[in-house]
């Protein structure tokens, strides 16, 4: 058969398969071929003796994607075909049907496991060392607090904060996959979806916030820039707009030089954490050396004890540090529920083990000192505490307006910038593109759900949102009494219930059958486990806004919320597990002793013997053949229109 010419209808006729399929690429042939070779070889047709090229276009992977994207368009249904999301993971056999699975909701092949040691600890040096950890001493003073119990608060909440992060990253590196994936296991198939919902959300909310921020940062570049000419920058926006026309520009400015990053997949977003990791840190060192040499130096910091004080007049001392512990926790809880979404590419299981967790500890501490440090150093010599970065940056500039002042304002400007880009894709986008693969499994995967939390980024006009600040950002403080329970839950589902064990198969199954569809797609315990911590702490919720209608009691159950909602909903989880006991393995697997993590371990990664093949049949892999390419059979070729 290699010595002769292969028409099209020999091939269709040897290979009854490819009969009334359009192949939108070589390339897919060739794979196809490769990973299916019994059934070319059945009809006499072996891989050893062909070649594949394209009919004198370039290269065939040239020639392919422009022939996938031409056909694309030749039909509603090609391009509705092209629109959806790829399933499985290129020469790697898919997991479950297309509404519940697609190329990113899968485990992470070995070939995109590419976070290491260095990584996450970079990730998290780099985000405490932005807006967020530069602003957690404010937070704290206001509950009443010293500057010395603040610290204490700190140190307490940072170590309870990194050993959650540790606890939360595991099933991601063992399992590698997300958070959608792993909230399946947890809540049920159905029930995940409620709690990837709100998550989403926020994080929808957030960007669009934190991009806002970085707009100011921006603005401060442009003033060392263009000095008098961006400084009286005419606002040519009504007053009800509740934005001027520089935060406008600069909003938008900041907007479109992230959106080109949210094309850049997870496995490949670490770069920028390592750079942001090492500059951060300098530029806040730097900040902090300047306000010491031309401040009051650290015998200021006493100024930050007096914020309080009215605070500390009416709550007592344990209260306020309980707040300030609350306070670190609230900070961090976006953070904490999306671990999975990052740990899931690293290449080891110790790359986010105990060194993130210290990371954590270790930046939490010092960031929160240099920014408290530097704004009372200011504060001591010109009569004002600037909490936020850039407005201490512009007070510099409204004080030194040399050269040397500029030229520094804006390398630190410019560092603390890249800080809040790389907090925006670590802790919003990824983790909403994530949440969008979990809720459209069938038309979005990562990429383009970043590409949307941009977009929404822009919809919900933040300005707007924070045009009523106290209120709202009360209310985004509060995220953190829905996601601690969430985490408890998972938690000790995870390492007490479960031992470790999650059948990932099973975590595609959307039926009766599967082992986490528990009662109608829904896991109730967990679901109660989760609805009575959230209780505990929406009474002070309320409080927020209405502190006359609520008692004393409940303003200092919120004061501990974080930790008050995580143990209740663990106590009650915990309960709820050892009288109803679940099901760890499924059905014809009962047998196998429960031990700790047994189905991760030995390259197994939530799937017994033999299941990888079986589970790669659950979706068709046959691709389309393309039209107008040859197949070399020897030395002779022929032409197909295929």
């Amino acid at each position: 058969m290699s010595s002769d010419l292969l028409s099209k209808n020999d091939l269709r006729a040897q290979v009854p398969v490819l009969q009334a399929k359009l192949w939108p690429s070589i390339e897919m042939l060739r794979t196809y071929m490769q990973v299916n070779p019994k059934e070319f070889s059945a009809k006499g047709i072996h891989q050893s003796n062909y070649r594949l090229e394209t009919d004198g276009y370039g290269s065939s992977e040239d020639q392919s994607h422009l022939t996938g994207l031409t056909a694309s368009f030749r039909s509603k249904e090609a391009f509705v075909e092209f629109i959806k999301a790829p399933q499985g993971n290129e020469s790697h056999n898919g997991i479950g049907p297309s509404k519940l699975s697609n190329k990113d909701l899968e485990p992470t092949p070995v070939e995109d496991r590419t976070w290491t040691w260095y990584n996450l600890p970079l990730y998290w040096f780099s985000n405490q060392f932005s807006l967020v950890g530069w602003n957690t001493g404010s937070a704290l003073v206001t509950v009443g607090l010293t500057w010395q119990q603040s610290f204490v608060s700190a140190c307490i909440g940072s170590f309870l904060a990194a050993l959650v992060v540790v606890l939360m990253a595991r099933p991601g590196v063992k399992y590698h996959v997300g958070f959608p994936v792993l909230v399946r296991s947890v809540m049920g198939m159905y029930g995940s979806y409620f709690f990837v919902f709100i998550r989403a959300v926020v994080c929808i909310i957030w960007y669009g916030i934190q991009t806002f921020y970085a707009g100011n940062i921006l603005s401060v570049t442009l003033r060392c820039i263009f000095g008098s000419s961006w400084e009286n920058l005419d606002n040519t926006l009504p007053t009800g707009a509740n934005v001027t026309s520089k935060q406008l520009l600069t909003f938008f400015l900041a907007w479109l030089m992230e959106f080109p990053f949210m094309w850049v997949h997870p496995k490949n977003i670490h770069y920028i954490f390592t750079v942001k990791g090492f500059v951060m840190p300098v530029a806040a060192f730097a900040v902090f050396g300047w306000c010491m040499t031309n401040g009051g130096g650290l015998g200021s910091m006493d100024l930050a004890s007096k914020e309080g004080q009215f605070s500390a007049s009416v709550t007592p001392l344990g209260w306020s540090i309980m707040a300030g512990i609350n306070t670190i926790f609230g900070s961090l809880s976006p953070m904490l529920v999306n671990q999975p979404d990052l740990s899931r590419y690293c290449k080891k299981p110790r790359d986010a083990g105990p060194i993130q967790g210290v990371s954590v500890f270790i930046a939490s501490i010092i960031v929160f000192f240099l920014g408290m440090a530097s704004t009372t150093s200011i504060q001591a010599v010109w009569g004002e505490a600037y909490w936020n970065v850039w407005d201490l940056f512009d007070a510099i500039l409204d004080h030194h307006f040399g050269a040397g002042a500029r030229a520094g304002i804006f390398f630190a400007a410019l560092a603390f910038y890249l800080g809040v880009f790389a907090t925006n894709f670590g802790a919003k986008s990824i983790p909403f593109g994530s949440d969008m693969t979990g809720l459209f499994p069938k038309w979005l995967t990562i990429r383009r759900g970043q590409v949307l939390c941009a977009i929404l980024g822009v919809v919900v006009q933040p300005w707007q949102l924070m045009a009523n600040a106290t209120a709202f950002l009360s209310f985004l403080g509060s995220y953190s009494i829905f996601m601690a329970p969430l985490c408890a839950v998972i938690i000790i589902d995870y390492f007490i219930v479960r031992k470790g064990n999650i059948h990932i198969p099973s975590c595609y199954i959307g039926n009766r059958s599967g082992l986490y569809w528990f009662w109608s797609g829904v896991n109730w315990l967990g679901v109660l486990a989760w609805l009575l911590g959230t209780t505990m702490g929406i009474p002070g919720l309320i409080g927020q806004y209405q502190p006359q209608i609520i008692s004393n009691a409940a303003k200092r159950m919120y004061m501990m919320g974080w930790l008050l909602t995580f143990f209740t909903s663990a106590a009650v989880y915990y309960v709820a597990r050892v009288l109803v006991k679940p099901r760890i393995f499924p059905a014809g697997f009962e047998s196998i002793p429960v031990k700790r993590e047994w189905l991760a371990n030995e390259d197994r990664e939530g799937f017994f013997d033999g299941e990888r093949d079986v589970a790669g049949s659950l979706r068709s892999s046959t691709p389309p053949v393309a039209d107008r390419e040859e197949m070399r059979m020897g030395e002779k070729t022929v032409k197909t229109d295929l």
